[in-house]
């Protein structure tokens, strides 16, 4: 009886040989034996050494096994790549034929063989596998430009895109300066500015821009940093300090918190507070209000009182001194150093390796090692430079006016890091505003850092 025979066609993107010249000779093969060709299943740059499903022509052709004979390829590469895919013609108990020489996969010489061809091919892909990936290891660590999908702000090669690079800036200058994700969201938009793929900037995108460590020129393989801005071979858009001041703020607690929830319109919405409910005050219009006991207050005097009375405190010479955190020079120092040292080292484990000093399975250990310890270094440096709403005023001529020029965003962190806001209901039967119904609580170097929306007790009890 005459064979069945089907026509297993596949080419990957590295292939010299096209599908064209495939089908040619395959079917020369299956004329000259006298087989009947029922069918031609063509896996265009599909790899065989990934799993094939059954969308795939490899999956297609399993699925009809019980109308073929015979699998036609041009060698054995093309069809099988591994020992389960032998097993699963033989499972079919389908013949396997090549225009290099014939396998019967029905006996146990030719399900040897096969195995035994099987087994070196597998050998070759995990061998060219493990080459890609230390050249890949060392692509990095020498600051290659990253392939894929082109970053914001740069080309394909990694050259600056000055239109976009404006925009990476201008995210990165209003973060760091206490604009919150949402508003700077909000000036994009108000600025008609879309993002690279040509949609709006949502709070996601702006936060994804804010954490790559590309824009500092630091260059980032399988989650470390292996290589930093003296090995990158493309511009950075901001400086490390910029970068590293936007993560600590990125990872500070207290913006985790999120005790006021969205973004507030009003200098004192969720900030203020109740001094006999011990709550945050609600806006009510354009009044304050406490969820608690309703008493109501006339927000702008309340917010002038706030407003003049932080002027003036900032602007006294000690304020910053005592109550900013001052960044620690000297662990900043180590930390910088620490980072120096292990680019330095992994710099070194790659030329041991390019040279035959260290094996693959040292090199592994030695570079995951030293990763890691670059990395916490990375981390532990953010963190320090995060800095706070009043270190970023320690800078200003005049903190007094920074405070007034600042957005609502940056002027809500200074009140909040310097004082607790507490409004008295009002005096029944009196007319216009008294200014000492509104107690500003001055936070002292020896109060937490950790800010509770309920003022402490021994707060308010000194006051009232």
């Amino acid at each position: 009886m005459t064979k069945r025979a089907a026509l297993y066609i596949r080419q990957s993107k590295s292939d010299d040989e096209g599908i064209e010249r495939q089908v040619e000779r395959t079917t020369a093969l299956a004329t000259a034996r006298g087989w009947r060709i029922v069918a031609t299943y063509e896996d265009n740059d599909v790899s065989a050494s990934k799993a094939r499903g059954p969308r795939t022509a490899w999956g297609r052709m399993l699925a009809h096994a019980d109308e073929i004979d015979v699998v036609i390829g041009v060698d054995l590469d093309r069809v099988v790549r591994s020992t389960r895919d032998i097993n699963v013609l033989i499972d079919h108990n389908l013949m396997l034929v090549t225009v290099d020489g014939e396998i019967d996969l029905t006996t146990a010489d030719g399900e040897f063989r096969a195995s035994m061809l099987a087994s070196i091919a597998r050998f070759e892909v995990r061998r060219k596998g493990e080459r890609q990936k230390r050249a890949n290891i060392q692509r990095a660590a020498n600051g290659g430009v990253p392939k894929g999908t082109r970053l914001t702000g740069y080309d394909k090669d990694g050259k600056v895109v000055p239109s976009e690079a404006r925009v990476v800036k201008r995210i990165f200058q209003e973060f760091t300066r206490g604009k919150k994700l949402v508003n700077i969201v909000k000036g994009l938009e108000a600025d008609e500015i879309l993002s690279r793929s040509g949609g709006a900037w949502t709070v996601s995108s702006v936060r994804t821009v804010l954490m790559n460590p590309r824009y500092a020129g630091r260059r980032v393989h399988l989650g470390k940093v292996v290589a930093g801005p003296d090995k990158a071979k493309w511009t950075p858009i901001v400086t490390e300090t910029v970068y590293d001041r936007a993560q600590g703020i990125l990872s500070d607690p207290k913006r985790k918190t999120n005790r006021v929830g969205t973004a507030r319109k009003y200098l004192g919405a969720g900030l203020f507070q109740c001094i006999q409910c011990r709550v945050p005050v609600r806006t009510n219009g354009q009044r304050y209000a406490c969820p608690e006991c309703g008493r109501v207050r006339t927000m702008g005097p309340i917010d002038d009182v706030v407003v003049s009375a932080i002027v003036d405190r900032l602007r006294k010479p000690d304020m910053l001194a005592r109550m900013a955190t001052p960044l620690d020079e000297a662990e900043d120092a180590r930390l910088t150093s620490v980072i120096g040292d292990a680019r330095a080292l992994l710099s070194n484990i790659e030329n041991d390796y390019d040279e035959g000093i260290i094996d693959g399975k040292r090199y592994a250990a030695a570079h995951e090692r030293t990763s890691a310890k670059l990395q916490a270094a990375l981390e532990a440096r953010a963190a320090l430079a995060g800095g706070d709403a009043l270190g970023r005023l320690a800078t200003a001529p005049d903190p007094g006016q920074a405070f007034m020029d600042a957005d609502l965003d940056l002027r809500r962190s200074i009140v909040d890091a310097c004082m607790f806001v507490l409004i008295k209901p009002g005096k029944q039967g009196a007319r216009g505003f008294d200014p000492t119904d509104v107690v500003c609580a001055w936070r002292r170097t020896d109060v937490s850092e950790s800010i509770s929306p309920v003022v402490p007790a021994t707060v308010v009890e000194s006051l009232t």
